[in-house]
């Protein structure tokens, strides 16, 4: 194959996955690690890809989330393994409020024990509904199609009248003032829900330091547990106090 040919489908598996490695592209194409990085090398000459250290991503990529459909069709090996190491720290019996995203729905889709969850997300509610083992109670709203969870005053006076063992949260982006979500009414809600947990888990991807989004959930500070996909930076960890754990979730075949 020649490097134009190749160029062009990295392009593409790169606008699909919205990251590559450098290995994931020896691995596609059968390539050296020096025909990798040659291929990394001409593109970002280009301008056509922002290069990291190990891999590459999109020009836009931290400018904009795509939708939750989108997200969910570039579910990527690390969002599961991030989301099965999430399903460890569930108890028999015991209350949680889970937050709408494409990880943690497949979270909800590998909970397999009697216990209450607490969701505004319609994915979750339909994947916890093939589980008679799980109590579910859906906060009550408006749906709101693009990202498809629930939102209203009331479903905001629901969560003042529950105290959560442990709230699962998502964040669209992160920085050292807390972490955010891009609509006001989710991180409104989610936000509530981590005031009144006892212990607060967020899961996402280390590419979460990049993107940018608006609306703050919470302080860094209210999270116990933070399970990401890679080891942090120093930086990156001194955002968090010491007391919050970094679990890395890494593939059982490691």
């Amino acid at each position: 194959m020649s490097q134009e040919k190749r160029i062009e489908l990295i392009k593409q598996l790169l606008a699909e996955r919205q990251e590559l490695s450098t290995k994931e592209i020896m691995e596609e194409f059968g390539i050296s690690q020096d025909t990798a990085r040659r291929d990394i090398v001409l593109l970002t000459k280009r301008g056509e890809v922002k290069r990291t250290h190990g891999g590459i991503l999109p020009l836009d990529f931290g400018r904009s989330v795509p939708n939750f459909q989108s997200r969910l069709s570039r579910f990527t090996k690390e969002k599961t393994q991030i989301a099965l190491e999430a399903t460890n720290y569930f108890r028999p019996h015991h209350v949680y409020f889970v937050d709408s995203s494409t990880i943690l729905l497949k979270t909800c889709q590998n909970v397999n024990m009697p216990l209450t969850i607490v969701t505004h997300s319609l994915d979750n509610c339909m994947a916890l509904a093939e589980n008679n083992k799980v109590t579910v109670k859906v906060l009550s709203g408006t749906l709101n199609h693009e990202n498809r969870f629930f939102y209203s005053n009331r479903a905001m006076g629901e969560l003042q009248n529950v105290a959560f063992d442990t709230a699962f949260v998502a964040a669209s982006g992160i920085d050292e003032n807390g972490i955010y979500l891009l609509d006001q009414g989710d991180a409104e809600i989610v936000g509530l829900a981590v005031e009144r947990a006892r212990k607060v888990i967020l899961v996402a991807e280390h590419q979460k330091f990049v993107n940018k989004s608006y609306y703050r959930i919470c302080s860094l500070d209210k999270i116990s547990l933070f399970i990401t996909d890679e080891p942090l930076t120093k930086a990156q960890r001194a955002m968090f106090p010491e007391t919050t754990e970094i679990k890395v979730a890494t593939r059982s075949d490691r």
